[in-house]
Protein backbone atom coordinates (compact mmCIF):
# COMPACT_ATOMS: atom_id res chain seq x y z
CA UNK A 1 0.00 0.00 0.00
CA UNK A 2 1.30 3.43 -0.94
CA UNK A 3 2.16 5.77 1.92
CA UNK A 4 1.68 9.44 1.18
CA UNK A 5 4.67 11.50 2.28
CA UNK A 6 3.82 14.65 4.20
CA UNK A 7 5.90 17.71 5.07
CA UNK A 8 4.84 20.31 7.62
CA UNK A 9 5.87 23.96 7.42
CA UNK A 10 5.00 25.71 10.67
CA UNK A 11 7.09 27.94 12.91
CA UNK A 12 5.46 26.46 16.01
CA UNK A 13 7.59 23.34 16.26
CA UNK A 14 5.70 21.76 19.14
CA UNK A 15 2.42 21.99 17.21
CA UNK A 16 4.06 20.59 14.05
CA UNK A 17 5.57 17.69 15.97
CA UNK A 18 2.18 16.93 17.50
CA UNK A 19 0.53 16.79 14.07
CA UNK A 20 3.40 14.65 12.76
CA UNK A 21 3.04 12.19 15.64
CA UNK A 22 -0.71 12.01 15.09
CA UNK A 23 -0.27 11.19 11.40
CA UNK A 24 2.39 8.56 12.12
CA UNK A 25 -0.36 6.29 13.49
CA UNK A 26 -2.25 6.34 10.19
CA UNK A 27 -1.31 3.60 7.74
CA UNK A 28 -1.83 5.86 4.71
CA UNK A 29 0.52 8.67 5.66
CA UNK A 30 4.23 9.04 6.27
CA UNK A 31 5.33 12.24 8.06
CA UNK A 32 8.59 12.93 6.24
CA UNK A 33 9.79 16.40 7.16
CA UNK A 34 9.13 19.25 9.58
CA UNK A 35 10.51 22.73 8.97
CA UNK A 36 9.99 26.26 10.24
CA UNK A 37 10.80 28.23 7.07
CA UNK A 38 10.50 27.90 3.31
CA UNK A 39 14.28 27.91 2.75
CA UNK A 40 14.67 24.60 4.57
CA UNK A 41 11.67 23.19 2.74
CA UNK A 42 13.11 24.13 -0.66
CA UNK A 43 16.46 22.57 0.26
CA UNK A 44 14.67 19.38 1.23
CA UNK A 45 12.69 19.31 -2.02
CA UNK A 46 15.89 19.51 -4.07
CA UNK A 47 16.57 15.87 -3.21
CA UNK A 48 13.25 14.52 -1.96
CA UNK A 49 9.63 14.43 -3.06
CA UNK A 50 6.49 14.76 -0.98
CA UNK A 51 2.83 14.23 -1.72
CA UNK A 52 1.30 16.70 0.71
CA UNK A 53 2.37 19.87 2.47
CA UNK A 54 0.64 21.17 5.59
CA UNK A 55 1.33 24.90 5.54
CA UNK A 56 0.77 27.59 8.14
CA UNK A 57 0.12 30.98 6.56
CA UNK A 58 1.03 33.10 9.58
CA UNK A 59 4.78 32.51 9.80
CA UNK A 60 7.11 34.68 11.86
CA UNK A 61 9.13 36.12 8.95
CA UNK A 62 7.27 34.90 5.86
CA UNK A 63 3.86 35.08 4.26
CA UNK A 64 2.48 31.59 3.87
CA UNK A 65 0.24 32.69 0.99
CA UNK A 66 3.33 33.71 -1.00
CA UNK A 67 4.82 30.28 -0.33
CA UNK A 68 1.56 28.65 -1.46
CA UNK A 69 1.60 30.58 -4.75
CA UNK A 70 5.25 29.77 -5.44
CA UNK A 71 4.87 26.06 -4.74
CA UNK A 72 1.70 25.76 -6.79
CA UNK A 73 3.53 27.44 -9.66
CA UNK A 74 6.72 25.36 -9.35
CA UNK A 75 5.16 22.07 -8.23
CA UNK A 76 1.56 22.02 -9.45
CA UNK A 77 1.19 18.33 -8.58
CA UNK A 78 1.95 18.98 -4.90
CA UNK A 79 -1.20 19.00 -2.77
CA UNK A 80 -1.15 21.75 -0.15
CA UNK A 81 -3.32 22.11 2.93
CA UNK A 82 -3.48 25.43 4.74
CA UNK A 83 -3.44 24.66 8.47
CA UNK A 84 -4.13 27.90 10.28
CA UNK A 85 -5.64 29.54 13.32
CA UNK A 86 -7.22 32.17 11.03
CA UNK A 87 -10.48 31.98 9.10
CA UNK A 88 -10.00 32.48 5.31
CA UNK A 89 -11.78 35.83 5.33
CA UNK A 90 -9.40 37.06 8.05
CA UNK A 91 -6.49 36.74 5.61
CA UNK A 92 -8.39 37.85 2.48
CA UNK A 93 -8.87 34.39 0.99
CA UNK A 94 -11.96 33.84 -1.16
CA UNK A 95 -13.44 30.39 -1.80
CA UNK A 96 -13.57 30.91 -5.55
CA UNK A 97 -9.93 31.95 -5.88
CA UNK A 98 -8.32 29.65 -3.29
CA UNK A 99 -5.52 27.76 -5.03
CA UNK A 100 -4.74 25.35 -2.21
CA UNK A 101 -6.28 21.90 -1.87
CA UNK A 102 -7.63 22.16 1.67
CA UNK A 103 -8.08 24.70 4.44
CA UNK A 104 -8.23 23.42 8.02
CA UNK A 105 -8.36 25.38 11.28
CA UNK A 106 -5.93 24.52 14.05
CA UNK A 107 -8.78 24.50 16.55
CA UNK A 108 -10.31 21.49 14.78
CA UNK A 109 -9.72 17.90 15.79
CA UNK A 110 -7.99 14.88 14.33
CA UNK A 111 -11.06 13.72 12.42
CA UNK A 112 -11.24 16.97 10.43
CA UNK A 113 -7.54 16.77 9.56
CA UNK A 114 -7.83 13.17 8.37
CA UNK A 115 -11.03 13.94 6.47
CA UNK A 116 -9.24 16.78 4.68
CA UNK A 117 -6.34 14.50 3.74
CA UNK A 118 -8.77 11.89 2.42
CA UNK A 119 -10.46 14.50 0.23
CA UNK A 120 -7.07 15.67 -1.03
CA UNK A 121 -6.15 12.09 -1.85
CA UNK A 122 -9.26 11.88 -3.99
CA UNK A 123 -8.61 15.21 -5.68
CA UNK A 124 -11.49 16.99 -3.94
CA UNK A 125 -11.01 20.47 -2.46
CA UNK A 126 -11.84 20.62 1.25
CA UNK A 127 -12.86 23.37 3.67
CA UNK A 128 -13.07 22.85 7.43
CA UNK A 129 -16.72 22.49 8.60
CA UNK A 130 -16.09 25.33 11.09
CA UNK A 131 -15.29 27.60 8.13
CA UNK A 132 -18.44 26.57 6.28
CA UNK A 133 -20.51 27.16 9.42
CA UNK A 134 -19.19 30.70 9.81
CA UNK A 135 -19.74 31.51 6.13
CA UNK A 136 -23.33 30.25 6.34
CA UNK A 137 -23.94 32.28 9.49
CA UNK A 138 -22.58 35.44 7.88
CA UNK A 139 -24.64 34.79 4.77
CA UNK A 140 -27.73 34.32 6.96
CA UNK A 141 -27.24 37.66 8.70
CA UNK A 142 -26.14 39.61 5.63
CA UNK A 143 -28.29 38.15 2.87
CA UNK A 144 -31.41 36.70 4.44
CA UNK A 145 -31.89 39.13 7.32
CA UNK A 146 -30.13 41.98 5.52
CA UNK A 147 -28.41 43.18 8.69
CA UNK A 148 -26.06 46.08 8.20
CA UNK A 149 -22.43 45.96 9.29
CA UNK A 150 -23.25 48.07 12.34
CA UNK A 151 -26.22 45.88 13.25
CA UNK A 152 -23.99 42.79 13.10
CA UNK A 153 -21.46 44.50 15.36
CA UNK A 154 -24.19 45.27 17.87
CA UNK A 155 -25.64 41.76 17.65
CA UNK A 156 -22.22 40.31 18.43
CA UNK A 157 -21.87 42.59 21.46
CA UNK A 158 -25.36 41.63 22.65
CA UNK A 159 -24.34 37.96 22.48
CA UNK A 160 -21.28 38.88 24.58
CA UNK A 161 -23.54 40.37 27.27
CA UNK A 162 -22.65 44.03 26.71
CA UNK A 163 -25.09 46.70 27.89
CA UNK A 164 -26.29 49.52 25.66
CA UNK A 165 -24.03 51.91 27.58
CA UNK A 166 -20.99 49.65 27.06
CA UNK A 167 -21.79 49.22 23.38
CA UNK A 168 -22.15 52.98 22.89
CA UNK A 169 -18.72 53.49 24.42
CA UNK A 170 -17.09 50.74 22.35
CA UNK A 171 -18.63 51.89 19.07
CA UNK A 172 -18.37 55.64 19.75
CA UNK A 173 -22.07 56.27 19.21
CA UNK A 174 -24.91 57.37 21.48
CA UNK A 175 -27.07 55.04 23.60
CA UNK A 176 -30.10 56.30 21.67
CA UNK A 177 -28.48 55.12 18.42
CA UNK A 178 -27.78 51.75 20.02
CA UNK A 179 -31.42 51.44 21.08
CA UNK A 180 -32.55 52.30 17.54
CA UNK A 181 -30.28 49.62 16.07
CA UNK A 182 -31.52 47.06 18.60
CA UNK A 183 -35.11 47.86 17.66
CA UNK A 184 -34.27 47.39 13.95
CA UNK A 185 -32.50 44.07 14.69
CA UNK A 186 -35.51 42.86 16.67
CA UNK A 187 -37.82 43.70 13.79
CA UNK A 188 -35.64 41.98 11.19
CA UNK A 189 -35.14 38.87 13.32
CA UNK A 190 -38.72 38.72 14.51
CA UNK A 191 -37.71 38.59 18.18
CA UNK A 192 -39.24 40.14 21.28
CA UNK A 193 -36.68 40.72 23.99
CA UNK A 194 -32.99 40.15 24.65
CA UNK A 195 -33.24 36.45 25.58
CA UNK A 196 -34.73 35.49 22.22
CA UNK A 197 -32.35 37.82 20.42
CA UNK A 198 -29.31 36.16 21.99
CA UNK A 199 -30.75 32.71 21.30
CA UNK A 200 -31.30 33.46 17.64
CA UNK A 201 -27.86 35.08 17.33
CA UNK A 202 -26.02 32.00 18.63
CA UNK A 203 -23.75 31.79 15.59
CA UNK A 204 -19.98 31.73 15.23
CA UNK A 205 -19.39 35.30 14.02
Amino acid sequence: MKKYKIAILDDHELFAEGVSNLLSYDADFLPAFICTNSKNLMLYLENETIDYLLLDINLAKENGLDILKKLKNDLPELKIMILSMYQPQDVDIEFNTFIGDAYVLKISGKDVLLDALEHMKNGVKYFDPNIIKKIKAQDFFTTQLQLTKREKEILKLIAQGKSSKEMAKLLFISELTIKTHRKNINEKMGTKGIANLISKSNFNF
